[in-house]
């Protein structure tokens, strides 16, 4: 019974990161973040709110910082936090933060699509004149796969989660049926935000795995074709346009390609997305957070980018200020 059901491909999809920014009210940051595990990164007027592990590791749940001034903002902040991780006293942290911010709009959302009991390590996404960067671990098995450039409106992200919870010593977090755990994360910024439902579905569809022998309609020719595709290593500009259109047409319509995973993860979207929409909705109407604008998301992605801080007075004789270097100089001497 557990062999059948480990065999079954299961797909789970979930909001994995809410980034927004808005305008710190006239209040120390220290009288904010008082409370609880918060190291300080003074470099960089970063704070950042962890988890302790028994084993030694740390986990960032929520993560603020301060900005240069911009023309819309007199006290430009920016929070990153991923709703999933976050137990009742996070919450709590991240609602006295949520609520000392105005005018707060959102600029990043990332979804993750939770892949299990099939190995990913051979899957692409049919998308040309997007970067690829790769990442193996010293076995030379596939460890993370990038798709699209960091600062772009929108980045896939593939990456071996079985082998990351053993990693950090979370081998208890893996199912026992699952026979292997993957991750894609989805990153919509700028103009994308708004419309990663249909996003989601276009990159899915051209998610699959080359199968070519499965397909008696190709030719030898074609199948060595689209093999070469598929390494990145057939050069398109030594073929005629019509050709290379040709060729490329038969990657997006998955020609030579198997694409079970890519459907069924559709499906499960397909199912779960008004959910997804509903939280999502929930979390900007609970913290008065704004849909985004492409200027104000520009600007602070860039400015978040170059690691921008600016230089803050404060009262070093203040009462909580001090309670709040008192914590963080513990937390970093705890590390």
């Amino acid at each position: 019974m557990e062999q059948e059901k480990a065999q079954i491909i299961k797909n789970h999809w979930s909001i994995d990161m809410v980034n927004v920014v808005g305008n710190l009210r006239r209040m120390p940051v220290a009288f904010i973040l008082n409370n609880g595990e918060w190291i300080c990164r003074r470099e960089n007027y970063m704070w950042q709110y962890i988890r302790k592990f028994e084993n030694g590791d740390t986990e960032v749940l929520i993560t603020v910082q301060r900005l240069k001034f911009h023309k819309h903002f007199d006290d430009p902040v920016w929070v990153q936090y991923n709703p999933n991780h976050l137990e009742n006293d996070d919450l709590k942290q991240l609602e006295r933060i949520m609520y000392s911010i105005d005018h707060t709009h959102l600029t990043r959302v990332d979804l993750a699509c939770d892949i299990y009991n099939v190995d990913l390590s051979l899957y692409d996404f049919g998308l040309f004149n997007v970067t690829r960067d790769i990442y193996r671990t010293l076995s030379g098995k596939l460890e993370t796969r990038y798709w699209g450039r960091r600062k772009s409106e929108r980045q896939i992200r593939l990456y071996d989660k079985a082998n990351e919870r053993k990693k950090h010593g979370k081998k208890d977090e893996i199912p026992d049926w699952a026979e292997e755990w993957w991750r894609l994360e989805f990153q919509f910024r700028q103009g994308k935000v708004d419309s990663w439902q249909e996003e989601i579905i276009e990159k899915m569809s051209s998610f699959h795995v080359l199968a070519v022998d499965d397909n008696d309609n190709l030719s030898e020719t074609e199948k060595a074709i689209l093999e070469r595709v598929n390494a990145d290593k057939y050069n398109f500009k030594k073929v005629g346009k019509e050709k290379a259109a040709k060729i490329r047409k038969m990657v997006r319509e998955n020609v030579g390609f198997d694409t079970t995973v890519s459907d069924l993860a559709i499906l499960a979207f397909n199912e779960q997305q008004e959910i997804l929409q509903k939280q999502l909705n929930s979390l900007m109407t609970k913290y008065n957070i704004k849909p985004q604008t492409e200027e104000l998301t520009r600007y602070f992605e860039d400015a978040i980018n170059s690691e921008q801080g600016i230089t803050v007075e404060v009262d070093t004789d203040d009462v909580v200020f001090k309670n709040a270097m008192r914590n963080v100089a513990k937390s970093i001497s705890s590390k």
